[in-house]
């Protein structure tokens, strides 16, 4: 369930499946948001609107005003937030926070799932694409285990290993100095082999990205490491999530036209969407929403001659 803890109520025979609320009703299985994922949830808020409401951050966590209290005092003692009557203030750099990689793996689980499904369509068989070290790309590494003549090359221990029993895939790492907080390799080796080297394709991570400034990181490493990738590759292509839209981060990667192709959820504001395809990408909106069973044919119908 990635960041999500079950807690069961009520007899067996009447569980339900429920968003979580403050108090659990009898004969419901709610799920409750890790302290963990809140607090990455408040960070990324703050990071836009630099000041938070109490109440406001209860309605959209579903959480009690006990709980967010002490979601704010734990971030306040990590010196995120200062607390302030109501609710609270941010200390972050909104340019430079970079989450962990345990916790980005956990956030928009379902949204990454959609978006890899749907960049899975974009590799073929016999194609060298290089596959970037982020949670995301990570989700599409994990479905290409049965491709045929694919060389991967990446700058991802976790990409590494996710691959390193499929048969079909070549697999070469860049090697480099290991980002710890984002398990990464950069750095002058990273950045010498991509220097020799020619790809059909790339996918790129992309943790913030803004029509009119283009794509940007938290971090310079990360961000040297992107621009070779572009330059390296024929076509590339970048995932992100809906929550990546409309921010500026701290290093700069480029302009959105270096990107041909971007594969992002449908929870991605239309306006985004629109004017990255003015600006001459392909956007691909991969449908995050459980597709609806096929209606049952009426039976009485289904014994009528035609």
């Amino acid at each position: 369930m990635g960041g999500f803890r079950l807690i069961a109520c009520g007899p067996a025979a009447g569980y339900k499946m429920k968003r979580a609320r403050s108090v659990p009703q009898p004969g419901e299985l709610t799920i409750v948001m890790l302290a963990e994922e809140r607090r990455f949830r408040i960070r990324e808020m703050l990071t836009t609107q630099r000041t938070i409401n109490a109440s406001d951050l209860c309605s959209t966590l579903e959480v009690t005003p006990a709980t967010i209290r002490r979601d704010l005092a734990a971030l306040e003692d990590e010196g995120v937030l200062v607390r302030s009557h109501g609710g609270a203030v941010s200390r972050m750099s909104s340019t430079k926070f970079q989450p962990s990689y345990d916790t980005l793996a956990r956030s928009n689980s379902e949204e990454k799932r959609a978006i890899a499904r749907e960049a899975e369509k974009l590799i073929l068989d016999g194609d060298t694409v290089f596959l970037e070290g982020s949670t995301t790309v990570l989700e599409l590494a994990g479905r290409l285990h049965n491709r045929n003549r694919l060389t991967v090359v990446t700058n991802s221990p976790m990409i590494v290993c996710q691959l390193q029993h499929s048969t079909g895939v070549t697999v070469l790492c860049t090697g480099g100095d290991l980002q710890k907080d984002t398990v990464y390799f950069s750095g002058e080796w990273a950045q010498r082999a991509l220097s020799e080297i020619r790809l059909d394709k790339a996918v790129l991570g992309v943790s913030a990205i803004d029509p009119a400034y283009g794509i940007s990181t938290a971090n310079h490493a990360e961000a040297q490491i992107k621009k070779m990738i572009v330059k390296a590759a024929k076509t590339r292509i970048a995932l992100a999530d809906h929550n990546k839209f409309g921010k500026q981060s701290f290093a700069y990667v480029g302009p959105v036209n270096d990107i041909d192709a971007l594969v992002t959820d449908s929870g991605t504001d239309l306006k985004y969407i629109n004017d990255l395809r003015e600006a001459g990408l392909e956007v691909i909106v991969a449908d995050t929403q459980p597709a609806k069973p096929a209606a049952r044919r009426n039976r009485s119908n289904s014994n009528k001659k035609d």
